[in-house]
């Protein structure tokens, strides 16, 4: 097993409260997910982004594996962003359900296969 998939598991686990952070449980697995999805657009990247480039963000790999991959590349970028607004706290938005989490957590294992 991977440690990308060890993550997710992790982070099912959490949405499925083995751990007690009540409330707190889908936004860390929120930030689980979101963790291993950056892993994966950096190994993604890795053979096109050239150094002399200097350090590109997630969002602009995100664009560049539109690019280069076209429809994956554009669900890569609305999971991420999905995840992105999960793991930010804003006083005027609900907290993240689990099963929002859930389906984020499901689209990152399927974007690694």
């Amino acid at each position: 097993m991977t440690s990308r998939a060890a993550f997710l598991d992790y982070a099912d686990k959490l949405l499925d409260g083995q751990f007690g952070l009540g409330a707190r449980g889908p936004r860390t697995a929120a930030l689980l997910a979101r963790s291993v999805l950056e892993e994966w657009i950096e190994e993604q990247s890795a053979s096109w982004v050239s150094p002399t480039l200097g350090y590109p963000t997630t969002r602009s790999k995100i664009i560049a594996l539109g690019a280069v991959r076209g429809a994956e590349g554009e669900r890569t970028r609305r999971v991420w962003h999905r995840l992105s607004r999960a793991v930010h706290h804003h006083a005027y938005e609900l907290q993240p359900t689990v099963s929002e989490i859930r389906q984020l957590v499901r689209a990152v294992r399927e974007l690694q296969q």
